[in-house]
Order: structure tokens, then C-alpha cells, then sequence
């Protein structure tokens, strides 16, 4: 399997941004701000420039991108899963009953 190098920009991020595209099983590799390079293996193919979880974010959590609440989880989202409207609904959306 090959490396695919992602953008973490903040401590508190619960997915990255990936620089390529992946495939289900590339290992996603990415930097904390102190330096330190880390690591979550890709569990789905997601599309250059898409976010990939790194830690698992529980149905109804909001999700962390560069800092900022990007969504909301409409399901356990698992690190290494893609994130996107398939699994993440925009914050301040209602869920419907």
C-alpha cells in the first residue's frame, strides 16, 4: 500500500485534508503542529483534496476541520473513513424526525 501525505492545521481537527487521491488502504500521513508525523490507514477511496478521519468521531459529534466545526456526524464515523455528505451534515441542520 502507498503513502498519501494529508494537511493538519489544528490540535483539535478530527479529520485531514489528503493531497491525492486515496484508495482503501493507503496509509494517510500527516504532522502535528509540534512536528510530530502521524498516521491512519484509509478505510474508503475518497477524492483529492477530501477529508479523511484520524480519530473516530461518535454519531452526533461535531467534526473539526483546520480548527472549525465543519458538521456533524449523522453516524460513527471511524478513523480512517471519508468524510463527506454521505455521513456529515452541515452544522445547524436539523435533523429530520
Amino acid at each position: 500500500m502507498s503513502e498519501v501525505y494529508a494537511v493538519h492545521i489544528n490540535d483539535r481537527d478530527s479529520c485531514v485534508t489528503v493531497t491525492e487521491a486515496v484508495k482503501a488502504g493507503n496509509t494517510i500521513v500527516y504532522r502535528l503542529a509540534d512536528g510530530t508525523v502521524k498516521n491512519v490507514t484509509a478505510l474508503a477511496d475518497a477524492p483529492i483534496y477530501h477529508k479523511i478521519a484520524i480519530v473516530d468521531v461518535p454519531k452526533g459529534e461535531f467534526v473539526y476541520k483546520y480548527g472549525e466545526k465543519i458538521g456533524i456526524a449523522d453516524c460513527d464515523i471511524k478513523a480512517g473513513d471519508y468524510v463527506h455528505t454521505h455521513n456529515l451534515r452541515p452544522v445547524g441542520v436539523l435533523q429530520e424526525a
